[in-house]
């Protein structure tokens, strides 16, 4: 159920993301398909690049030095970096246009972000590189890879199409907001965390619903009392 915003940017968002869990730290988790009959594959929900829009492609290239030096040493030329061919057009996208990142393989659209491929650990090889170099990660990360397992799109935030097709969707961990609060109040602001703060907390209230204690029962001549219960 999607519930009413009142915010510049976001409009709806899907009440799921106060109630869904999701793995903890990615970084640990075995990560499997789902829809592949639970095959293992890390970093499954990166196999197909990233939707990236141009400021956030000229930001990545203004880090070219760094970023390729953590990248194997086939994956450095950043005119690899990116899928161009089929500019997806996006009126309320900045530029009219939305990009991808590349794949490993470019004829292979499940081969993998090109930044995966990458020495040291798994994970963001973008991420890997604003840290070790020193500065923030939000700087070159897309914000379609910031906010993941949310999505954002039409004034909506909710969960991404493809959430249920991994292991870490359900998974023992938080919920998908607390997981996503803070990188949702950095690209947002506060002011939306405030609002989704009073909707989570309003969706907990209603669902400790309180039954009215009722009438005492006579059993065998007897009084037996009724305590109210509470149910989630």
């Amino acid at each position: 159920m999607y519930l009413d915003v009142s915010h510049a940017d976001v409009h709806r968002v899907d009440d799921r993301i106060f109630k869904i869990t999701f793995a903890p730290d990615c970084m640990v988790h075995a990560c499997r398909c789902r829809e592949e009959s639970d095959r293992p594959r890390n970093d499954a929900c990166c196999q197909y690049g990233a939707d990236v829009f141009v400021p956030e492609r000229l930001a990545i290239l203004r880090r070219t030095t760094e970023i390729a030096s953590i990248l194997k040493e086939s994956r450095r030329n950043p005119a690899d970096w990116f899928d161009e061919r089929n500019p997806e057009p996006d009126p309320a996208a900045p530029a009219g246009i939305i990009l991808r990142t590349a794949t490993a393989d470019p004829d292979d659209d499940t081969s993998g972000c090109v930044f995966l491929q990458h020495d040291g650990e798994r994970g963001c090889g973008l991420h890997r590189a604003a840290l070790l170099h020193g500065f923030a990660p939000a700087e070159i990360k897309p914000r379609v890879c910031r906010l993941y397992p949310v999505s954002f799109g039409k004034g909506r935030l909710g969960l991404s199409p493809d959430f249920n097709d991994y292991s870490c969707a359900g998974d023992s961990g938080p919920t998908v907001y607390r997981l996503m609060r803070e990188a949702i109040g950095e690209i947002f602001g506060m002011p939306l965390i405030e609002e989704l703060d009073r909707l989570e907390s309003r969706g907990r209230k209603s669902r400790l619903r309180v039954l009215a204690p009722r009438p005492a029962l006579l059993v065998d001549g007897a009084t037996e009392g009724r305590r109210s219960t509470s149910a989630d």
